[in-house]
């Protein structure tokens, strides 16, 4: 009887870790962050989801567990020009002077991926790999739509938001707060940066 308890059990535990919520993410008005920067005519505000309840509200799982951070950036175009975003420009520099790129969704769903093997190791049959597979390819769906474009062209007068992911690792957490996330934004009329680059600390 304890035995039939404990495979039922496991198995609840396997299922209930082989799916995925996708919660959406709704951006605030840009007024109402705190960090934020307004540099010629572009406003940029940063919103970070560095702990665990944070992360966990908007990505179901909590990433910081594997020194993941993502950052939401939402940015409004208030001049009359075209003003280029390219994500790979974007820089994270912690308060170690550690210089961080954004990474790509896909290397966080490959520390996160369930190991679809061991639901078959484990004697729970092709439904539960199958359901393990199912949410892998969720979680892989749903934290790219977040993600920022590799490039990304702001039209006079609107909006835009995407999340950028940095990896830390995670003994580099501590030094995430107090970070200067650097956002450069290029005029496509002057080919000319909008003023210098965007500077705004990152606080948890």
């Amino acid at each position: 009887m304890l035995l039939i308890y404990f495979v039922v059990t496991l198995s609840m535990t396997f299922v209930g870790c082989a799916s995925h919520d996708i919660r959406q993410i709704a951006p605030d008005s840009i007024g109402a962050y705190q960090i934020q920067a307004n540099e010629s005519g572009v406003v940029v505000a940063a919103d970070p989801f560095s702990t665990k309840e944070k992360a966990e509200s908007a990505f179901t799982l909590d990433l910081t567990e594997q020194g993941f951070v993502p950052v939401l950036l939402v940015l409004e175009n208030r001049t009359k020009d075209n003003v280029l975003l390219i994500k790979d420009d974007i820089e994270l520099t912690d308060s170690r002077g550690n210089i961080r790129k954004p990474v790509s969704a896909n290397i966080m769903v490959s520390k996160f991926e369930h190991n679809k093997m061991a639901y078959a190791l484990l004697g729970f049959g092709i439904f539960s790999y199958m359901s393990a597979e199912d949410a892998n390819k969720k979680m892989l769906e749903d934290w790219s739509s977040k993600e920022l474009p590799a490039e990304k062209v702001l039209l006079p007068g609107r909006k835009t938001h995407g999340v950028a992911y940095f990896y830390l690792g995670r003994t580099g957490l501590e030094a995430f707060s107090n970070s200067t996330l650097n956002v450069p934004l290029l005029n496509m009329r002057t080919s000319e940066r909008t003023g210098s680059i965007l500077r705004m600390v990152v606080s948890q």
